[in-house]
C-alpha cells in the first residue's frame, strides 16, 4: 500500500511514525521548508502523553518536556479559585507535561528516514474508491492507495477532496503565544481569568516560561490586533506576578492568531482521510489539538493494519476518534460559555465546583483508545 501524508506538522509526523511502526510505506510532503522551526509551547494532558508513549517516545519526551503537577485557576485579582492535582487525576493514564512545539516536532522525527519528507506542494487531487491521483506544483504526478490530509485547519486536501468542504468558524477570541525566560518564579500551570480576557503561564523547562494570552473581540475588531500588539496595556491590570513576562514579550517571537473551530460530518471520502486540525480543529481551552492529532495517528494506523481493506479501516477510525473530538468540542464550548458569565458568577462557580468541572470534562479522554 502506498500512502501519501500531506503536511509535516505534529499530525503528519505522528501519522508517519504510527504507520511506519506498522510496516507501511509512507511518503510525506510539506510546502514549508521551515516546518518544525520556531513555534511556541504545548501543554500535553495525560491522554496526549500516553499517546506519545504508545508511539515509543516516552524516554525522549520526558527528557525534553517539563512536568505539570498542578493546574491553578485565579481571578483577575490573583485570588486562587481552584487548583487541580494533575498527578492524582491522571494517575493510571500518564502524567501531564509541557514542551516546546519545536522539540515535539523533532522528537516525532527521531529515528525516521529524513528522505520520507519531500518539500513540495499539492495542487490537485482526484480520488475514487480505487485510489488517488495527485498533481504537484512542480509539475509532477503520482498515484497512491491512500492520501492523508494532515495539513491543518485550512487544509488544502480537505478543499480538494470533499465536495462540500466546511470552513473554520471564528469563535470570538484572538490570542498571542510566546516563550520568555522564567523571571516570574511561576512553578506550575497558572491562568488568570478576566472579564473578557485570560492570561496563562506554564514552565516548559527549568528556565523558560510559555505565555498564552487571549481576548474576546468581534470578528470586525479582530483585524485591529496582530503579533505586534503591545500586550502590557491589554493585560497589565491583571498580570500580577506575570507582569515581567509581558514586559519581555516585546523581545520575544510572538505568534498571533484567531481562535476557530471546525466540525465535519465525515473525516474521509473515497481514499482520502483527514487527521488532526484538518478534521476537527478546536479552541485550545482543553489543550487537545496535539493530543487528538497523535491519537488520530495511532488509531488510523491500527485500523489500517487490522482491516481487510481501506474503506472499513477509515470507517472504524472515524467511529473511534470522532466521538472523542466531538466531546472536546462540546467541552470547549461549555468552557467558553462559562468564561463569558459575569465575573462574580463565574468565580463563584469555579471556586465551588471547579475541580468537579475539570474532572468531568476530561473523564472520557482518560479511557483507552
Amino acid at each position: 500500500m502506498r500512502i501519501l501524508i500531506v503536511g509535516a506538522g505534529i499530525a503528519g509526523l505522528a501519522a508517519r511514525r504510527a504507520l511506519v511502526r506498522r510496516g507501511f510505506s509512507v511518503k510525506v510532503i510539506e510546502r514549508n521548508p521551515s516546518a518544525g522551526i520556531g513555534g511556541a509551547g504545548l501543554f500535553l494532558p495525560g491522554n496526549g502523553v500516553r499517546a506519545l508513549c504508545d508511539l515509543g517516545l516516552q524516554d525522549g519526551l520526558f527528557q525534553l518536556s517539563h512536568p505539570v503537577n498542578a493546574q491553578r485557576f485565579y481571578d483577575e485579582r490573583g485570588r486562587l479559585l481552584t487548583a487541580v492535582d494533575t498527578n492524582a487525576y491522571w494517575q493510571g493514564v500518564a502524567p501531564c507535561r509541557a514542551i516546546r512545539r519545536s522539540d515535539l516536532w523533532q522528537l516525532l522525527n527521531d529515528g525516521m528516514d529524513p528522505g520520507d519528507i519531500e518539500f513540495r506542494q499539492i495542487v490537485d487531487l482526484v480520488s475514487s474508491p480505487d485510489g488517488c491521483h495527485v498533481a504537484f506544483a512542480d509539475g509532477g504526478m503520482d498515484a497512491f492507495d491512500l492520501v492523508i490530509g494532515a495539513d491543518g485547519v485550512n487544509s488544502l486536501v480537505r478543499g480538494l477532496a470533499f465536495s462540500q468542504p466546511v470552513s473554520p468558524e471564528y469563535v470570538g477570541n484572538v490570542c498571542w503565544r510566546f516563550i520568555v525566560p522564567n523571571t516570574c518564579s511561576v512553578d506550575e500551570w497558572s491562568v488568570m481569568l478576566g472579564a473578557d480576557r485570560s492570561l496563562l503561564a506554564k514552565p516548559i523547562s527549568k528556565t523558560e516560561l510559555y505565555i498564552y494570552a487571549d481576548i474576546s473581540v468581534d470578528r470586525a475588531a479582530a483585524r485591529d490586533y496582530s503579533h505586534e500588539t503591545a500586550l502590557l496595556p491589554l493585560f497589565g491590570d491583571m498580570a500580577g506576578p506575570l507582569r515581567p513576562a509581558l514586559e519581555l514579550s516585546s523581545e520575544a517571537l510572538v505568534h498571533f492568531g484567531e481562535l476557530v473551530r471546525l466540525q465535519l460530518g465525515s473525516w474521509y471520502h473515497d481514499r482520502v482521510v483527514l487527521v488532526g486540525d484538518a478534521a476537527h480543529a478546536s479552541p485550545p481551552s482543553m489543550a487537545q489539538g496535539a493530543c487528538l492529532a497523535i491519537e488520530d495517528a495511532l488509531v488510523l494506523a491500527e485500523e489500517l493494519a487490522a482491516a481487510p481493506s481501506i474503506a472499513p479501516a477509515l470507517a472504524r477510525y472515524q467511529d473511534r476518534q470522532k466521538v472523542r473530538a466531538d466531546w472536546v468540542h462540546q467541552q470547549c464550548a461549555a468552557r467558553d460559555k462559562m468564561r463569558r458569565l459575569p465575573p462574580a458568577l463565574r468565580n463563584l462557580l469555579l471556586g465551588f465546583a471547579g475541580g468537579a468541572i475539570y474532572r468531568r470534562s476530561y473523564k472520557p479522554l482518560k479511557k483507552p483508545l
